[in-house]
């Protein structure tokens, strides 16, 4: 979560303006009309969006924003508007009025937000085209990094910013030719504008660096870096302070962070719930049934599985095999189910392909060992063998396993039959680690629910 710039909060003040004037009119609207205690809802409702918009980054990074980045944004919050105001209507025991005023809340905000960026987008371009509200920037050191930077901004007249060249010793294809000397720029008594001086080189030394922040201080130019981690992935490196210290890590971890992690718990407990009552409370008995016709035996298979942090915990499926199956081979390798595998039972079999014998790991979610999304875990002689032939492995223990995974609904489940197919899991769960939300939760559900449906060639 970061600072909220100038502009940021101009945009915010205007935004609740425009909430404030949706809240009224919807209330019209609806037909319940206004009364002295709404103050209190408003109030709500906007604490709701100003605390939603900081978690979501709405108001930061206002130059740099695609218009479409911004809408989908909205979008977020709008939801969290409505799921707000829904609850207050419930809890004001006026869930008469509920429907009515949420589609008139919801559609209103969405439509006056749109437009006013729209509007704001397009005001601001013509205006910077024009000359206006530009910062003019200099890199120093010329590299990939530079190279996209002024790409970047040559491509988005809307950043409202112009780039006047590179300081560099090294040759370069650009088109800029500003001073190729660190030396010359100190010296140069040009009356140049520069607003901001952005160092993208790795080759500066501590001299070089404390001339370059002197010469900067005494010409009002602002310094800004961009660490080159030309061999590390740029968009998932992390910044924060630790203490007066910035620390930088190379991966980002949504789900280190409290807010997210309440969530997600939040969403597992009650989608768990919903499941035990809608679903698993009739289920159960049909297939405990089917399993103890089938073969002699328990209902449940318990297994030692890997969850976050690489504890250990009891993973619950429905038994799928026969009771005396072994999970270790004589050779001391695991022993995955395979595709006609013996020892697997008929009913088994039906349960394996519709992923039914995947239900009772809900009960893994309610004690929370386990969430509804996440990396499959894998059982504990599966992990001591794969985890020191396979690159990056023991990352996919960062957080807490899934019943269900972004691995899995893009086809990497079931058996895996050589090194590379597990490497291929792994990329894909570390990717859902560095790059989860909310959203991509959701997502994947639906997916699950749709390849459950339609059936999957590796379920056996």
């Amino acid at each position: 979560m970061r600072t909220i710039t100038k502009v940021g909060y101009v945009k915010l003040v205007t935004d609740g303006l425009f909430l404030t004037g949706c809240f009224f009119l919807s209330m019209q609207l609806s037909g319940r009309g206004i009364l002295e205690s709404d103050i209190i809802i408003l109030i709500v409702l906007l604490s709701g969006w100003y605390f939603s918009t900081k978690i979501s980054n709405l108001y930061d990074e206002f130059r740099t924003e695609t218009f479409v980045g911004e809408l989908l944004l909205i979008l977020q919050n709008v939801v969290i508007q409505v799921f707000i105001a829904g609850q207050l209507f419930f809890l004001l025991n006026q869930s008469n009025f509920a429907r009515t005023f949420v589609l008139y809340y919801a559609s209103s905000i969405l439509i006056a937000l749109i437009v006013k960026n729209y509007v704001t987008k397009k005001a601001l371009l013509h205006y910077r085209q024009g000359g206006g509200n530009t910062r003019y920037v200099m890199f120093v050191g010329y590299n990939k990094i530079t190279d996209d930077l002024i790409s970047r901004i040559e491509n988005n007249p809307h950043y409202g910013m112009k780039v006047l060249g590179v300081i560099s010793n090294e040759e370069n294809s650009s088109d800029f030719s500003y001073l190729k000397e660190l030396e010359k720029f100190h010296n140069n008594n040009d009356n140049v504008t520069i607003d901001d001086i952005i160092v993208t080189s790795d080759l500066l030394n501590k001299d070089m660096l404390q001339g370059l922040y002197k010469c900067c201080e005494s010409k009002g130019v602002r310094l800004k870096f961009v660490p080159n981690y030309s061999n590390y992935y740029l968009n998932r490196v992390q910044f924060q302070l630790f203490g007066n210290y910035p620390l930088i890590t190379l991966r980002s971890e949504p789900l280190q962070q409290a807010h997210w992690l309440f969530l997600k718990r939040a969403f597992d407990i009650a989608f768990s719930s919903l499941v035990f009552l809608l679903i698993f409370s009739w289920l159960f008995p049909i297939i405990a049934i089917l399993i103890k016709l089938n073969s002699k035996g328990p209902v449940f298979f318990k297994q030692d599985r890997w969850g976050e942090n690489g504890k250990k915990f009891k993973c619950y499926k429905f038994r799928s095999m026969v009771v005396d199956s072994q999970d270790v081979k004589k050779s001391g390798a695991f022993n995955q189910a395979t595709q006609n595998d013996p020892r697997i039972t008929k009913i088994g079999a039906f349960l394996r392909k519709t992923s039914l014998d995947e239900f009772p790991q809900f009960i893994n979610v309610l004690k929370g060992e386990m969430s509804v999304v996440g990396p499959r875990p894998h059982a504990h002689e599966h992990n001591l063998r794969t985890k020191d032939l396979i690159d990056k492995y023991m990352i996919r223990h960062w957080v807490k396993p899934g019943i269900t995974g972004w691995a899995q609904v893009n086809g990497y489940r079931g058996e895996t039959k050589t090194n590379e197919a597990m490497q291929k899991r792994i990329d894909f769960d570390i990717h859902y680690i560095e790059t989860w939300t909310f959203w991509s939760d959701l997502k994947i559900i639906l997916m699950t629910v749709y390849n459950m449906a339609k059936g999957e060639e590796n379920a056996y």
